[in-house]
């Protein structure tokens, strides 16, 4: 597993969290508020607004939905990936790739320093890619 891999999880995580904040913001939108624009001619040509509302939040809803199931797939997958790893390196990576949590709290949490426990995980990772190239798994 490559390194884009084991971190897809926490970027598809903070695509969905951005996701969830778009669609807030799309709901408390009020395009009546603050309009102090008068003499205006109203334009025939323009989309209708509430079109455009319903379309935008269909939008962010499928987008919704496509993120939640790449969560998962990416939570499987990387669940498999630690099921193969050994036991500090399994730790060590549930803790970093799916809790995302920072080197301190990893290493606090195994017993090792941060610089300890960056280590461990490079290495695993590194090393378990070598071995991967090598037999042809890509």
């Amino acid at each position: 597993m490559t390194v884009e891999e084991l971190f897809s999880l926490q970027a598809d995580e903070n695509r969905l969290r951005s996701l969830y904040i778009e669609l807030a913001r799309h709901e408390d939108f009020n395009p009546y508020k603050g309009n102090i624009i008068t003499d205006m001619p109203k334009g025939s040509g323009a989309k209708n607004f509430s079109e455009w509302y319903i379309e935008e939040e269909e939008r962010i809803k499928s987008r919704i939905e496509y993120y939640k199931k790449k969560v998962q797939e990416d939570r499987e997958m990387i669940e498999e990936y630690i099921k193969e790893a050994p036991y500090p390196e399994s730790d060590i990576i549930r803790y970093r790739a799916i809790n995302n949590l920072s080197w301190e709290d990893v290493g606090g949490l195994i017993g090792y320093s941060r610089q300890q426990a960056a280590k461990k995980f490079w290495k695993y990772v590194k090393e378990e890619q070598k071995e991967r190239n090598a037999h042809g798994k890509l």
